[in-house]
């Protein structure tokens, strides 16, 4: 029987220490307590140690006593491991050391290892040896004559090197070593296969590695050869050798200062049970060994679950209080029906986080387990932290996030047909990422502010268009300007002629023209003067008017180009330093203003005094001019027509004015257009940095929604033809809005609007509207979702369902435990073993997975590290499990074997072994560890 544990832990081994018994190289001083009392001065550094002696197990068996004797209790196994060396030599001229490390297991395992190295022989001058002590000696002997024992020893076992070909036939015909070891061939070019001479031996180095099971290398460029690494792929490793070949490494010490220390601090680590079982999982699931100085990274406590339990006060002894302990990578939990499976995994959701679960539930219109009476649940973090079902409500600690996917929740949403759901199920994955989610909402932000001022730039030009209207209007009530022109110049040489039948001397002309000329500049300059005036006074009127506006769209484009809210208090602070600036900004020039504009009548009081001096001389020489009274009338004609010139002169400039901040404001809608567009593009461009999976491709597309866009259409009445009008963006079928070009297309719509193209107005619509929906936000993001090129719109509920859970598993960022009811729905073994597996494993490293599966493949193939059995005892049922609590659990590790000797009939789960229950429990069980240990043509 055992108890629970959390399954498949990395721990350090070291699988190559020599003993004081190493006949080679030993400088230990044969000091055997020193070397005990020194491994355990090491506490619990390594796990597992593999006690190595040259072709035999002496030192493992002195060991052994030390173990019967209370002693290295901090190593949690010890396996034997006999170091041999088989020909052919490699080029430095040395045999090739090949490894048989054995299980322990066996009671009796001890003298079957001796047994069988005696079979193993070496032949020389006709004489055969076996691979025992005495026999070694007597070879030593027949070599070098009469030497001591131990030189004797020492030499037969350097000689003692049995060909390959031998040493395999050897192996093969030992059928209780070879179901009860592995074969690891040394790879050094000294001493190891990789040192075999090409010339003739290739075939021979590539058997040896065909023949073993593992490697004995610290080497990067071995692990990456043999188990696949950087260019090299693992079907290339498979296509070489038919299999891959995991890399193990020890200190291969020969000292006390050596034990536990390899060269180049390469340490091994593997992720399994301290057993001979879990030693063999890295042939089945090679990723299971590391070779590194420091652990493999593991996930911070705080993300992690480290064990949970039910608390039951009902009286009707439901459940034990004992801890079911959990991994911190894939956890499966498997059992018959109504065993308690998918209760468990909703109660360790709902003490996490209940508003995830209730959400969840609603969704998959799943069951609750809410009516068990007297029953409280616990779940322990790896950091320490506790919670319970009962805390819900009085807890002032904001719930853990977990992802809850209960049972059918996937076939839900597989099952909804439509973009929006599918936009809406990705959207809401990729925003679990927070540096995406931030992004997201800055840039909606950005096209809110950018709606706004579009909006307001539109009225704004539409004023200026009301107000050039009306210059129009008031310029044409005067007339054109070159009509006016042309009347002055005729009463101009109406009055010249009338000078020139006056009775003038050529003196009297030359006075008269000087002082016309004078009269001329001087009105000129009062006039001008009166005009400048007039102008200041008018600036004076429009920052008066316009002051306020103008800081308000000043605080507009800063929030806009700068991201911050309205409701920043950085933007506030800002805001009022502004404010305070400028208002005091245009004081100032106000006043300047002012000062300039007060000059203005003491100056015209000149100019005038000048015209009244020039008109008294010019008097008298005016009375010789004859019809006087015409030429007052042809003066004053003259006089009104100057007027009613430069009014529309001023008019004129007021209108350039209009039209150049027209152009402006256009300029700045059609510039705030192409940003709001450029943002979308953006939001699209952003999601292909959150592309994990080299199967599954989402990316993300600018669209228009054609029913948003209807708005600006449906201001137009459509009995005529609206394709001259809309261009590009209609063609016979309907609708053709290419995000791509929408900006030209707009800019020209926009540039027809009111023109002789536009269609007639619907009652109550204006241009106005129109303008405002046309430059509106009608665009969507949506999602194109494609595995292995195949569109997921297109694909079968059961694939679909496969897309979109691993889309939950893969594309999320997030790191906190994924919670999974039955993933499997839907699909079949086949789709489970080739695709849906390999998301899990890649899911696992990065967050916790607790699942509930009925599928083998998802248990076996995707390697659990911890597998929960659940069962419930129920009377007149079929339930295997006898006394004790009406719901059992019990977890390990899928190497966790050990038969009962009662059969399928237990009292506890506890009674058999974790790969037991896997192969009853299971459909398929069996098969599904068949399948893996024949992955890479292993047996």
């Amino acid at each position: 029987m055992g108890e629970s544990s959390n399954g498949s832990q990395w721990r350090r081994w070291d699988l190559h220490v020599h003993t004081p018994d190493s006949i080679l190289e030993s400088q230990y001083r044969m000091n055997w307590d020193g070397y005990i009392d020194f491994i355990e001065e090491k506490g619990e550094e390594v796990a597992v140690v593999g006690i190595t002696d040259y072709y035999s197990i002496s030192g493992y068996k002195k060991v052994l006593e030390y173990r019967q004797q209370g002693r290295l209790h901090n190593i949690k196994e010890i396996f034997p491991n006999i170091e041999l060396r088989i020909t052919p030599e490699t080029q430095k001229t040395k045999g090739i050391n090949i490894h048989l490390i054995v299980d322990p297991r066996d009671e009796d395992h001890v003298r079957r290892i001796e047994d069988a190295l005696s079979r193993l022989i070496y032949s020389y001058h006709g004489q055969k040896y076996g691979c025992v002590e005495q026999q070694l000696v007597d070879l030593g002997r027949a070599i070098r004559g009469g030497v001591s024992r131990e030189e004797a020893l020492k030499e037969g076992v350097n000689q003692f090197k049995p060909s390959y070909d031998v040493f395999r036939e050897w192996y093969a015909s030992e059928q209780w070593l070879k179901e009860n070891s592995v074969v690891v061939v040394a790879n050094a070019s000294t001493d190891g296969a990789s040192g075999i001479r090409d010339n003739g031996f290739l075939a021979t180095r590539q058997d040896i590695y065909n023949f073993s099971d593992m490697i004995f290398s610290g080497n990067p460029k071995d692990a990456e050869h043999f188990m696949g690494g950087g260019a090299r792929s693992r079907e290339d490793v498979i296509n070489d050798y038919g299999k891959i070949i995991p890399c193990i490494h020890g200190s291969d010490a020969h000292s006390l200062e050596k034990i536990f220390k390899p060269d180049l601090d390469r340490y091994c680590w593997i992720k399994a049970d301290t057993n001979f079982d879990g030693f063999r999982q890295i042939l089945y699931e090679p990723e299971r060994v590391k070779i590194q100085e420091l652990p493999p990274e593991r996930k911070p406590g705080y993300q992690t679950i480290k064990r949970v339990r039910y608390v039951d006060s009902s009286g009707k002894d439901f459940f034990s209080d004992s801890w079911i302990p959990l991994n911190e990578e894939l956890n499966t939990i498997i059992g018959g029906k109504s065993s308690g499976k998918s209760m468990l995994l909703y109660h360790i959701a709902k003490s996490v986080n209940p508003a995830e679960v209730e959400n969840s539930i609603l969704k998959a219109k799943a069951s609750t387990y809410d009516d068990l009476k007297g029953i409280d649940f616990e779940v322990e973090w790896n950091n320490g932290e506790v919670v319970k079902i009962s805390d819900v409500g009085g807890n002032e600690k904001e719930p853990k996030a977990i992802t809850f996917i209960p049972q059918l929740y996937i076939n839900q949403l597989a099952d909804k047909d439509g973009k929006e759901d599918l936009n809406e199920l990705i959207s809401k994955v990729l925003m679990q990422n927070s540096g995406y989610k931030e992004f997201v909402e800055d840039t909606e932000e950005s096209i809110r502010n950018i709606r706004s001022v579009i909006s307001e730039k539109i009225d704004n030009r539409f004023a200026l268009l009301g107000q050039h209207k009306k210059l129009k209007d008031e310029i044409a009530e005067i007339g054109s300007a070159s009509s006016v022109e042309r009347e002055i110049d005729k009463v101009k040489a109406s009055a010249e002629q009338l000078r020139k039948k006056s009775d003038f001397t050529s003196e009297d002309e030359r006075e008269f023209n000087r002082l016309s000329r004078m009269k001329f500049y001087n009105e000129k300059a009062r006039d001008k003067l009166s005009s400048f005036g007039s102008k200041l006074e008018s600036v004076l009127e429009a920052v008066a008017d316009n002051s306020e506006k103008w800081k308000q769209g000043i605080n507009s484009d800063i929030r806009l180009k700068s991201g911050f809210s309205e409701r920043s208090t950085v933007f506030s602070e800002l805001r009022s330093t502004l404010d305070n600036y400028f208002s005091g900004a245009i004081e100032s020039y106000q006043e300047k203003v002012r000062g300039r504009l007060s000059s203005i009548p003491d100056r015209l009081h000149v100019i005038e005094r000048k015209l009244s001096r020039i008109n008294g001389l010019l008097q008298p020489l005016e009375a010789k001019v004859k019809d006087k009274s015409e030429l007052d009338r042809l003066n004053k004609l003259l006089k009104s027509e100057e007027e009613k010139l430069k009014l529309i002169n001023e008019k004129q400039k007021s209108i350039n004015s209009v039209v150049e901040s027209g152009k402006r404001c256009r300029s700045e809608i059609d510039e705030n257009y192409k940003n709001m567009v450029g943002l979308y593009r953006e939001l699209c461009e952003k999601v292909a940095e959150y592309q994990i999976d080299e199967d599954i491709k989402i990316e993300a597309a600018l669209s228009i929604n054609h029913e948003k866009f209807e708005n600006f259409v449906g201001c137009f009445n459509r009995t005529g033809n609206m394709k001259p009008f809309l261009g590009d963006l209609m063609d016979e079928e309907g609708y053709n809005l290419d995000p791509s070009s929408i900006e030209n297309n707009v800019y020209r719509i926009a540039s027809k609007i009111a023109s002789e193209e536009t269609p007639q107005l619907r009652k109550h619509a204006s241009y106005q509207d129109a303008f405002k929906f046309l430059y509106g936000d009608y665009f969507d993001v949506d999602y194109i979702v494609t595995y292995k090129e195949d569109d997921i719109v297109h694909m079968s509920p059961g694939k679909r369902g496969l897309v979109l859970l691993s889309l939950m598993l893969e594309l999320s960022n997030s790191t906190h435990p994924i919670l999974i009811d039955q993933p499997e729905d839907n699909l079949d073994n086949r789709t489970i073993y080739s695709e849906l597996k390999d998301f899990v494993k890649r899911c696992k490293g990065k967050r916790q997975i607790i699942m509930v599966t009925h599928n083998a493949n998802l248990v076996v193939s995707a390697d659990a590290e911890c597998v929960i059995v659940a069962d419930q005892k129920v009377q007149n049922s079929d339930s295997l499990i006898g006394g004790g609590y009406r719901f059992d659990y019990f977890g390990g590790s899928l190497e966790l074997s050990y038969e009962n000797p009662e059969g399928e009939k237990y009292e506890r789960l506890s009674d058999m072994g974790i790969r037991q229950h896997v192969c009853h429990v299971l459909e398929g069980g069996v098969a599904a560890f068949r399948e893996r240990e024949r992955k890479y043509n292993l047996s």
